[in-house]
């Protein structure tokens, strides 16, 4: 049959935009604005998929021709590389790698079905081969807090060397500094970088690009003059040349006494936080403290350390260990208030019962604070303080249990907000097994303990588990560093649904299923749709029949407006033997299908009890339109038979 449905304006576009799976995308998983491809990428053809599109048939069946256009951002289309296909669906495609000359670009694509064309939403795409700073040598690093040589005390006491990068003109968020450090006043390309310096859009801002050298990188270079120097590589991986090197004399002598500073062990976070004292840096279940081997160690040793001023248990030595490690309590970490701020460890030998002087101090970060009222089993996470969420459903309303009325529906939580709020706090609440939060909330400037905040619990996430008697929902509260978990809520998950009910018929539409202007009875007296009974049927159920009037004649491209539903209620005749739904408004629901249009149909179950069930879907081709091209109508009739 001819194709009737509206072509698209090529300056309308209506199809999905193509996807290019080369985009580089951040931590999110969120592609880049620009659509930058990574370098790398323009060494081949570039890939595009074409997201699958609505079937459209002819009576000889004839190949969709997708030709994907590449055009410098705000030119016309512009193909630059077609394909033919026999059925829809997903397809890859590429732009050729001839075509990937730097520059952003508007890509899109177009559908040709037998001469009727549609065209896709544009993606932007930007091709980078320029390094930063224009590929134009950087300046020295600028050294900062160091006045003169890099000294063993200086690393002993600060443990680390920051270095300011000169500020360049193209700099851009998720640009690296890979810094380098080495004996060689002129050092080859081959010099193995110590690590690299990703920079913040915040850090761009701010004007400051600063990249932290650790006091073990720096030693592990020795004592003497050395030379530090970065090179600049932006997101898409164009390296720049390296910088002007920044000369520095490294002074490793030691001082006076022979202590090591004391170490403690960080996680990745790179503070002690609650997570920490609970589990240890690397699952050593407790904050720890290493203590190196020092000169002449005895087994009679006794090493007195201090957190804070805090005196440890005193330690014995084991002089054929190589590292003596103490545990740190909870009530010590905490003796000085909850932070933030920075403990202060060193420690003495005590023999014979004289101590040395203390070694070199180390610091480290710490922050204890809670989102929330703390509790006396603290560290642990779990704080039976806190108060239970409650869960209602939309519909059903019921406290911690969720019916069939709630189906599709998102779920309503209910929370009295912990204690001392602080705005930026927020509270992540997650349901049943799924490991991301499902909703949060963020404290607001003005809201007080007790108050009732609300979170929504998109049906997505209810959906995955609808029969659960028990179904876990948990809360955490979280200030940026520490979380608390809340007790657990038990949620009565009961949204049971019956798929798959016998589609409706049109029993007028014959064998072939069409309605036109012979139809008996014609179709502005009324259209019949029979819905059969079915053992899922019961008396006193409601059956909800919607009709969805559509250009296409396969249930396709719905017409807005030309819609409707029909709601029976069954009686036991009803439930057992099926029933007739007459649409009988011809103007509005009828009518606008002139042409090898169609009529979508579907119907819901509400039983009494509350359970819901669906049907399958099926469609009755409406024609008003006779082979001569006349229209027929309720003032026009046609049809001799």
């Amino acid at each position: 049959m001819p194709m009737t449905q509206k072509l698209a304006d090529p300056e309308d576009p209506v199809l999905k935009k193509p996807e290019v799976p080369a985009i580089l995308k951040d931590e999110n998983g969120i592609e880049s604005p620009d659509g930058l491809l990574p370098r790398d990428a323009s060494s081949d053809d570039l890939k595009v998929i074409v997201p699958n599109w609505r079937a459209t048939t002819f009576d000889d069946p004839i190949p969709y021709i997708i030709s994907i256009s590449w055009v410098f951002e705000g030119g016309p289309f512009n193909p630059v590389y077609s394909e033919p296909f026999d059925e829809p669906g997903e397809k890859v495609l590429k732009v050729p790698r001839d075509k990937l000359e730097p520059g952003t670009y508007d890509l899109s694509y177009m559908l040709n079905y037998g001469g009727n064309k549609q065209y896709s939403f544009r993606k932007r795409v930007t091709v980078d081969r320029t390094p930063p700073n224009d590929n134009q040598s950087p300046k020295a690093l600028i050294m900062q807090n160091v006045p003169g040589d890099i000294t063993d005390d200086y690393l002993i006491r600060f443990g680390e060397v920051r270095f300011q990068v000169w500020f360049y003109p193209d700099a851009r968020a998720r640009d690296r500094a890979i810094y380098f450090l080495t004996d060689k006043d002129n050092p080859p390309d081959s010099e193995q970088e110590i690590s690299e310096q990703a920079f913040s859009q915040q850090d761009i801002d701010q004007k400051q690009l600063i990249i932290t050298i650790y006091e073990a990188d720096i030693r592990a270079k020795g004592h003497g003059p050395r030379y530090f120097y970065y090179k600049l590589r932006d997101w898409a991986g164009n390296i720049g040349p390296r910088s002007t090197l920044l000369p520095v004399f490294v002074d490793l002598k030691p001082g006076p006494g022979k202590l090591k500073p004391p170490r403690v062990p960080l996680s990745a976070r790179g503070l002690i936080d609650r997570e920490h004292a609970r589990e240890g840096a690397t699952n050593q279940k407790a904050v720890t403290v290493e203590i190196d081997n020092y000169d002449n160690p005895d087994a009679s040793d006794k090493l007195l350390i201090q957190w804070n001023g805090h005196d440890l248990a005193p330690l014995d030595v084991d002089p054929s260990k190589p590292v003596q490690t103490a545990t740190v309590p909870w009530p010590t970490l905490t003796a000085d208030g909850l932070g933030p701020m920075d403990a202060r460890i060193d420690y003495r030998v005590s023999r014979g019962g004289t101590p040395t002087p203390p070694s070199p101090e180390t610091r480290v970060p710490y922050n204890f604070k809670v989102a929330g009222l703390d509790h006396p089993d603290a560290p642990a996470l779990l704080n039976t303080r806190l108060a239970k969420i409650e869960i209602y459903g939309a519909v059903s309303k019921q406290l911690n249990k969720l019916l069939p009325d709630d189906y599709e529906l998102p779920a309503e939580g209910q929370l009295a907000l912990h204690d001392n709020p602080v705005q930026g706090e927020k509270v992540f609440l997650y349901w049943g097994t799924i490991s991301a939060p499902v909703a949060e909330y963020e404290v607001q400037p003005g809201d007080t303990a007790g108050k009732i905040v609300f979170f929504s619990i998109p049906w997505e996430f209810i959906d995955q588990d609808k029969e659960n008697p028990a179904l876990p929902v948990r809360y955490f509260t979280d200030n940026g560093v520490n979380q608390q978990l809340a007790p657990t809520t038990l949620v009565e998950v009961a949204i049971i649904i019956i798929r798959n009910l016998p589609e409706p018929t049109f029993p007028d539409g014959g064998r072939d299923g069409v309605l036109d202007c012979c139809a008996n009875p014609r179709l502005w007296v009324h259209v019949k749709v029979h819905i059969n009974g079915n053992d899922a049927f019961d008396k006193d159920d409601v059956v909800e029949l919607f009709w969805q009037g559509c250009q296409g004649p396969n249930g396709s491209s719905p017409i807005p407006g030309v819609e409707d539903s029909f709601e029976t209620q069954l009686t036991l005749d009803q439930a057992r033997d099926g029933f007739d739904v007459w649409v009988t408004d011809y103007q509005k629901l009828i009518a606008p299908m002139v042409n090898n249009g169609s009529a979508l149909c579907r119907y819901f179950l509400r039983k009494s009890n509350g359970g819901r069930g669906v049907s399958r879907p099926d469609f009755v081709v409406i024609n008003r339109t006779m082979p001569s091209g006349e229209i027929c109508g309720p003032d026009n009739d046609l049809c001799s038979k």
